[in-house]
């Protein structure tokens, strides 16, 4: 199981969420390429997908009753 509480975790999600930004200020730009486009919004998709990581642990965790 993963920490998602650990110093590390905490500088990955910065770095995470920083890029995520960086990745939608290029999307909005004016005359990308419908490939370049696509590239970026890949790249928002994953960020996204990775800065969901804690929730998407205990999500489907069954937890049996006493």
């Amino acid at each position: 199981m993963n920490d998602f509480t650990t110093d590390t975790w905490h500088k990955l999600r910065k770095w995470a969420e920083a890029e995520l930004e960086r990745a939608r200020v290029r999307n909005d730009a004016v005359g990308l390429s419908e490939h370049d486009t696509a590239a970026i919004r890949g790249e928002i998709r994953m960020l996204k997908r990775f800065l969901d990581l804690p929730q998407a642990a205990t999500r489907g965790v069954v937890v049996e009753p006493d």
